[in-house]
C-alpha cells in the first residue's frame, strides 16, 4: 500500500469556505523534519529555470516542512522516497529521479510524467510539470491511503509542454453518453467553451446546463473496470478535497464514447485546464517582455495625453442648422391625437 499522508485544504474552492494551507503529514506514513538551509540548496539545484519553460513556483511559503514521499516508477513493482516541499513542482520530482538514474531514456514514447493516481474514483491524470505536488496531494481524502503518484511514459508529455499552449481556450463538441446515475447512461451533447463543460440533450442548446468550470476541474482517464455503451471511459473531476461539495455527485463526471472521439476529448480538456491556469496563476511565459515593458518592483502609470495639430477637416461634415419654422401659438399637437385640445 502506499504512503498515506494527511493534508490540509489547499486550493480553489467551490464554495465559499475559507481556506488554509498547512502541511500536517501524517507521522505513522512519512517522516517530517525542518529543511536546514543546505539541503534547502541541494534540492534547488535541479530546479529548472524560466528559460527552459518551468518558471519558479511561488516564492512566498507559510511553512517551510519537507516530508518523505513514495513516488512509483511505471508500476506498482518499484517506488522511491523522495523529499517533497511546499514548492516542489511535478518537474522537479522527475528531475530527482533522473538524477538518481531510475528513468530509463526511450525513444518515441512520449516523456516522462508524473501521474495523479485517484485510486479510490479508479482513474488518473497527467500532473503538469509546473503543478505543485503538495497541492495535488492535499486535495485527496486524509482517510484513505489508496491514491499514490507514479512516473512513466506518456505521449501527453508533448501536448502538456509549455512550449506547446494554446493561444485561446480550446473549443470541441460532440455526442456523448454520459452516466448521471452509476450504471445509468444518457445520451447528452457535450461542448466544450469559455473554460468550462455545456451539457444539453440536444446540439440546438436550448436545454443546456453548465456541468463545471475548468478553474477546478481536470481531465481523467478512467482506468477501472467501468460498465459502459461506449469503449473510451473518461472523467472531468475536481482538483478539490471532496469536503468542499455539499453534493458529492457534483465532485466528478463521467462520460463515455468511441475511442476516435475519447481522445480528441481528453487532449482538449487537458489544453483547456493548461489555458485556465496559465491565464490565473500567470506561471507560464512563452514570449519574453520587450525592454520597455515595465519589470520588478515597476509600478504600471497611465501614459500621458498625446499632444498634436487637431485635423484640418473635421471627422464628420455636419452642415449649418437652418432656419426651423415657427411653432403654432395655439395647439401643437396633431389634430385627433389623444393629447390635442378639443
Amino acid at each position: 500500500m502506499p504512503t498515506s499522508y494527511s493534508h490540509g485544504r489547499v486550493g480553489r474552492s467551490a464554495t465559499t469556505k475559507p481556506r488554509r494551507e498547512s502541511f500536517d503529514v501524517n507521522p505513522a506514513s512519512a517522516s517530517l523534519h525542518h529543511r536546514s538551509k543546505s539541503s534547502r540548496r541541494a534540492h534547488d539545484e535541479g530546479r529548472p529555470s524560466t528559460s527552459s519553460g518551468y518558471p519558479e513556483p511561488r516564492a512566498e511559503v507559510r511553512t517551510q516542512v519537507a516530508w518523505q514521499q513514495r513516488v512509483f516508477i511505471e508500476d506498482m513493482q518499484r517506488y522511491n522516497m523522495l523529499e517533497i516541499d511546499p514548492t516542489t513542482t511535478a518537474r522537479d520530482v522527475i528531475r530527482m529521479l533522473e538524477r538518481q538514474k531510475q528513468l530509463e531514456e526511450r525513444k518515441g514514447a512520449g516523456g516522462w510524467m508524473l501521474f495523479e493516481v485517484a485510486h479510490d474514483f479508479g482513474m488518473e491524470r497527467p500532473i503538469r510539470g509546473f503543478e505543485i505536488v503538495s497541492e495535488v496531494v492535499n486535495s485527496w481524502d486524509k482517510d484513505k491511503s489508496v491514491n499514490f503518484l507514479v512516473a512513466k511514459m506518456t505521449p501527453l508529455a508533448v501536448l502538456l509542454h509549455p512550449s506547446t499552449m494554446p493561444s485561446s481556450s480550446p473549443r470541441h463538441n460532440g455526442y456523448v453518453e454520459w452516466e448521471s446515475k452509476k450504471g445509468k447512461w444518457n445520451k447528452r451533447w457535450l461542448e466544450l467553451r469559455e473554460h468550462g463543460l455545456w451539457l444539453s440533450k440536444k446540439d440546438n442548446g436550448k436545454d443546456e446546463t453548465f456541468l463545471c468550470s475548468l478553474a477546478n476541474f481536470d481531465a481523467y482517464t478512467v482506468t477501472r473496470l467501468h460498465k459502459s455503451p461506449k469503449p473510451f471511459v473518461f472523467a472531468v473531476k475536481s482538483t478539490d478535497n471532496l469536503t468542499f461539495f455539499e453534493n458529492a455527485a457534483d465532485y466528478v463526471h463521467v462520460f463515455c464514447c468511441p475511442d476516435k472521439d475519447g481522445q480528441k476529448w481528453l487532449e482538449g480538456i487537458l489544453l483547456a485546464r493548461s489555458y485556465v491556469i496559465n491565464q490565473e496563476r500567470n506561471i507560464i511565459s512563452t514570449t519574453s517582455m520587450p525592454p520597455s515593458s515595465a519589470g520588478p518592483g515597476k509600478s504600471l502609470s497611465r501614459s500621458g495625453t498625446r499632444k498634436g495639430a487637431r485635423p484640418a477637416q473635421p471627422l464628420v461634415n455636419v452642415s449649418a442648422p437652418s432656419s426651423l419654422p415657427a411653432m403654432p401659438a395655439g395647439n401643437v399637437f396633431e389634430p385627433g391625437s389623444l393629447l390635442a385640445k378639443r
